[in-house]
């Protein structure tokens, strides 16, 4: 069971992954002013953060048990 626990957990941290690499291209763009209409994707780039965070959780609670 715990190897499962960790494919999840693996799995969940891909989209707070992929959500750092598209925020690292975009912060140039964010803070030059040439970015209007930055709070939804801000949202996005957190709730991908939380899932990620679920992952991470998974994973630690699996290396424990």
């Amino acid at each position: 069971m715990r190897v499962v626990a960790v494919i999840f957990g693996i799995i969940l941290l891909l989209p707070g992954a992929c959500s750092f690499l598209f925020m690292l291209g975009f912060l140039p763009a964010m803070f030059s002013g040439h970015f209007s209409g930055a709070a939804p994707l801000i949202l996005l780039w957190l709730v991908c953060f939380a899932v990620s965070y679920g992952g991470l959780m998974m994973i630690r609670s699996a290396g424990k048990s």
